[in-house]
C-alpha cells in the first residue's frame, strides 16, 4: 500500500516524498515542525492517473506548520512561501501556521479532528500533536457538516458562475468542475455520516459505516454519489470521465444541494459563537446590530445563490466566504 494514497505506485509515492522534502528545505527553518494534513497526510491522497498510465499528484499539499511565535509577521512569511513552492511544485502548497501553546486548546472542529487522527509529520518531533485535545469520535459538532456543506456550496456557486459564459468550458476546467461536483458527493456522504453519529476520519472505515446513515434527502443519489467519489478519489482517472456532461452533472448535484442542507441544518440547535462578539462582527463586516454569527448569513445566501435568488451579491457572498468559511 502506498504512504499518501490508497492506490497510488511506488513512483508518486517517490514523488511526493521529493516534494515533502522540499517543502523542509523551505519551511523548516521558521516552524518547530510541519504535518502534512488532507489526503496524503492520511494515505488517501488521489493519484491523478495521465492518459499514458503514469501517476501525479493532484491533491493540494495541506500542511500545519507548528510555531512558537504566530503574528501578522509570520503569517505573511508563510504565504510568501506558499507562493514560492506552489510556483516551484507545480501544485498549491497550503501552510498553515500554529502557534504551539495554542494546541490543547483547539476547538473541536473538523480540520483539528482529522489533523489530531489522519496526519504525517514531515519534520520536527513525531509526535507534537498529541498535544491536540482528544476528540470524542462520536460527538463531532453537527455545525462542522453545515460549515462543509457552506465550503461546497461555494465550489457550485463557482461552477454556476463560469457556466453562465458562453464559451466552452476546456479540459483543465472541465477536471476542476469534475472535482469539485465529486467533493459535494462527499461532503453529502460526510454529512449523512455525522447526523447518524457513525463520521470517522478515514474513508475506509466510511465505507463500512455508510449503511448506517438512515434517511436523508435524494438517499439512493447520496449514497450512490458518495461510492462513487470515493473511487474516484482512490484512482483520480479523471480522462476516464471526459464525456461526462458536466453542466447535467452540476444541475443533478445542485437540485439535491438545495433539498439536502435546509434537511442538515434540522438536525441541531444552537448559536455560532457569543451573541456579543457576534454583534462586533456583524458591526464591522455587515454594518447592522445582529447576535447571529456572520457565517448564518452564509448558510442562507449560498442557498439563495444557487436558487438564482440572491439575498446577497456573488462578490459581497466571496467576500465574506473568505473571512468567515
Amino acid at each position: 500500500m502506498s504512504m499518501y494514497t490508497v492506490r497510488g505506485s511506488a513512483e508518486l509515492d517517490a514523488k511526493i516524498d521529493a516534494d515533502m522534502k522540499r517543502i523542509a528545505e523551505v519551511a523548516s527553518p521558521f516552524g518547530l515542525a510541519g504535518v502534512l494534513i488532507g489526503g496524503y497526510g492520511r494515505g488517501e491522497g488521489t493519484p491523478f492517473i495521465n492518459p499514458d498510465g503514469s501517476q501525479a499528484p493532484f491533491n493540494d499539499y495541506d500542511l500545519v506548520v507548528v510555531v512558537d511565535t504566530l503574528n501578522h509577521s509570520v503569517r505573511e512569511t508563510f504565504r510568501s512561501l506558499e507562493i514560492r513552492l506552489s510556483d516551484e511544485l507545480g501544485l498549491p502548497v497550503d501552510l498553515c501556521p500554529y502557534p504551539f501553546s495554542h494546541l490543547r486548546r483547539c476547538e473541536f472542529s473538523l480540520l483539528n479532528y482529522e489533523m489530531k487522527y489522519g496526519h504525517r509529520v514531515i519534520w520536527g518531533d513525531g509526535n507534537i500533536l498529541e498535544a491536540l485535545p482528544a476528540y470524542p469520535h462520536d460527538a463531532t459538532p453537527l455545525s462542522e457538516g453545515t460549515r462543509l456543506l457552506l465550503n461546497r456550496g461555494k465550489l457550485l456557486i463557482d461552477i454556476q458562475q463560469r457556466l453562465a459564459s458562453s464559451d466552452p468550458l476546456n479540459e483543465e476546467e472541465c477536471i476542476r468542475f469534475i472535482k469539485f461536483i465529486y467533493k459535494v458527493l462527499l461532503a453529502f456522504g460526510d454529512c449523512a455520516l455525522l447526523v447518524a453519529g457513525q463520521y470517522d476520519v478515514s474513508y475506509a472505515a466510511k465505507k463500512v459505516c455508510f449503511p448506517a446513515i438512515g434517511n436523508c434527502p435524494d438517499r439512493d443519489f447520496v449514497v450512490e454519489g458518495y461510492l462513487k467519489a470515493i473511487k474516484l478519489k482512490e484512482w483520480g482517472d479523471f480522462h476516464s470521465l471526459e464525456n461526462v456532461a458536466v453542466e447535467a452533472e452540476f444541475q443533478a448535484v445542485r437540485e439535491v444541494f438545495l433539498r439536502f442542507m435546509p434537511w442538515y441544518r434540522t438536525h441541531y440547535s444552537g448559536r455560532e459563537g457569543s451573541p456579543s462578539k457576534n454583534l462586533v462582527l456583524n458591526l464591522k463586516w455587515n454594518k447592522r446590530l445582529c447576535s447571529a454569527h456572520p457565517r448564518e448569513q452564509l448558510y442562507d445566501a449560498v442557498v439563495d445563490l444557487l436558487q438564482g435568488k440572491p439575498s446577497i451579491s456573488v462578490e459581497r457572498f466571496y467576500e465574506l466566504h473568505r473571512r468567515f468559511s
